[in-house]
């Protein structure tokens, strides 16, 4: 009897906590180098803005590249597996 549907694979919370303190950790980084900068030369915080403005762009693009080729992945592995594939 199949009343109850199959238990679904438990969810790894590790890739989302690796994601998230290495968009933090680079983005303190570039602010560090940033600040540095700034102090060494004597101006104002340009390179501490610019340099977080790179960082924080620079996180989202990899994580787009990253979110696109996992899901293309997925997709390869339903296709080749014949779920989702309309009749």
């Amino acid at each position: 009897m199949k009343f109850l549907p199959k238990p679904k694979a438990p969810v790894s919370m590790d890739a989302g906590i690796s994601q998230g303190t290495e968009i933090v950790g680079s983005v303190v980084v570039f602010l560090g180098i940033g600040f540095g900068i700034d102090k060494w030369l004597g101006t104002t915080p340009v390179f501490m803005i610019c340099l977080v403005l790179f960082a924080v762009v620079a996180q989202f693009v990899k994580m787009y590249y990253v979110y696109n080729s996992a899901m293309r992945h997925l997709e390869e592995k339903r296709a080749k597996d014949g779920r989702g594939v309309q009749s």
